[in-house]
């Protein structure tokens, strides 16, 4: 069976061959190649230039990006080492929402943020445990029927 199909093949390359070249020389050439293309495929070239273009876009304002907050970082760390080591957390604070970039500034900051929230939540509950438990609490419910 595979012998016969080989055969046929074999047989028949010649009239593939002269099939193939009939029209003459293809050209690889861009020019060549925008010229044999029809309207379907011009357009989807002019598509993927145009994603092309995009793409490279976002790769350099990534970069850009990128390398303003490296830049940055190496910059924050030093001078809040040096702030914390004296105890100037203001100061350490300001440093930060200088350094607007980068991202070792905004995770400090959300640490610090969250030591705020969480010690003004203490307080908070402290001023209120003050009070008659009444006048902050909810009323407690029943799951059973009455």
């Amino acid at each position: 069976m595979v012998v016969n199909l080989a055969a046929v093949a074999f047989s028949n390359l010649h009239l593939f061959a002269a099939w193939l070249f009939e029209e003459g020389q293809v050209g690889w050439d861009p020019i060549s190649l925008w010229k044999q293309m029809g309207i379907l495929a011009k357009v989807v070239v002019i598509i993927l230039f145009i994603m092309s273009g995009w793409s490279i876009g976002v790769m350099i304002d990534r970069w850009m990006a990128f390398n303003a907050a490296r830049n940055q970082s190496r910059s924050f760390a030093p001078a809040v080492a040096g702030a914390l080591r004296e105890g100037k957390i203001d100061e350490a604070i300001k440093v930060a929402e200088r350094n607007k970039k980068s991202h070792l500034a905004k995770v400090v900051t959300a640490g610090w943020n969250s030591r705020r929230t969480r010690t003004a939540r203490a307080r908070s509950l402290a001023r209120r445990s003050k009070l008659p438990s009444a006048l902050w609490s909810a009323p407690k419910r029943s799951c059973t029927p009455n």
